[in-house]
C-alpha cells in the first residue's frame, strides 16, 4: 500500500518489461525428512505496472528448473520390499539417492527502488522488496520402514504458499544491464510440505542494447 501511495503520488512514467537471467539454489526443508539442495537455471521477465523516475511497482514470474544430485557408491547392491527393489550402497550401507527435477514458480509483486526499477533509471545501486505466492515442485527423501526394513524413498514432493523476496540490483555500463543478487523464502500452507528457502543471481539485460546513461552517472 505504502509503495502505491509513493507511486500514484507522483507523475508516473510509461510502463516496460524487463528481462534477467542466471542461477538459484533452493533448499526443500520438513523436520521431519530435513533439507534437500537443487540449483537451477531461472528466467525472471517482470513487468512495471507503474513507474516514478526513481521507484516502480513490477509483478514478475521468476521461472526456476533445475534438480537435486544423486548420490551411490562404487558398487550398489538391492533388496525387495513387497513388490518394489530398493538400491542401497554396498560400502557404505546407506541408501542410494536418485537425481531428481525441480521446478520452482513464484508470481511476485515488488517495489522496486533505484538502478533497474526501470529501464530509465540512471541510478547505479537499487533495491526491491515485494511478495506474493508460489508453487513448488521438488526432491524428498522419505524414510520408511515395512517388515523391519528401513529405507529411503527418493521421490518428490509438491508445495504452495505466500512467497516474500528481497534483494539488490547494481547498474553495469550505459545501459540497462546489471546484476541481481535476492534472497526468497515460501512457507508452505501445509505442515506435511516443504518450506523453500532460495538465493538467486540474476543478470538483467536490456532487449535494445542502446545507451541511455552517461557514464558519469552515479
Amino acid at each position: 500500500m505504502l509503495a502505491i501511495i509513493c507511486l500514484t503520488g507522483s507523475r508516473l512514467f510509461s510502463q516496460s518489461f524487463m528481462h534477467a537471467v542466471g542461477l538459484s539454489g533452493f533448499i526443500d526443508h520438513t523436520p521431519r525428512f530435513g533439507s534437500i539442495f537443487s540449483i537451477a537455471i531461472t528466467y525472471s521477465p517482470r513487468f512495471n505496472l507503474m513507474e516514478h523516475k526513481h521507484t516502480s511497482l513490477s509483478v514478475g514470474i521468476p521461472l526456476s528448473i533445475g534438480g537435486s544430485g544423486g548420490r551411490g557408491g562404487r558398487q550398489t547392491d538391492s533388496y525387495y520390499v513387497g513388490d518394489d527393489i530398493y538400491y542401497y550402497d554396498y560400502d557404505t550401507g546407506e541408501p542410494e539417492v536418485k537425481s531428481r527435477f525441480m521446478i520452482d514458480i513464484p508470481v511476485i509483486l515488488n517495489f522496486n527502488v533505484g538502478a533497474l526499477s526501470s529501464l530509465n533509471n540512471p541510478h547505479r545501486v537499487g533495491f526491491f522488496v515485494g511478495g506474493g505466492f508460489g508453487y513448488h515442485y521438488g526432491p524428498v527423501n522419505v524414510t520408511q520402514v515395512i517388515r523391519n526394513y528401513h529405507y529411503t524413498d527418493s521421490t518428490y514432493q509438491d508445495s504452495f504458499g505466500p512467497v516474500a523476496n528481497a534483494g539488490m540490483r547494481i547498474r553495469i555500463g550505459d545501459k540497462a544491464d546489471g546484476i541481481e543478487l535476492k534472497g526468497s523464502y515460501m512457507k508452505s500452507v501445509s505442515k506435511r510440505q516443504p518450506d523453500i528457502y532460495g538465493i538467486t543471481l540474476l543478470y538483467n539485460f536490456d532487449l535494445s542494447q542502446r545507451p541511455r546513461f552517461s557514464r558519469k552517472t552515479r
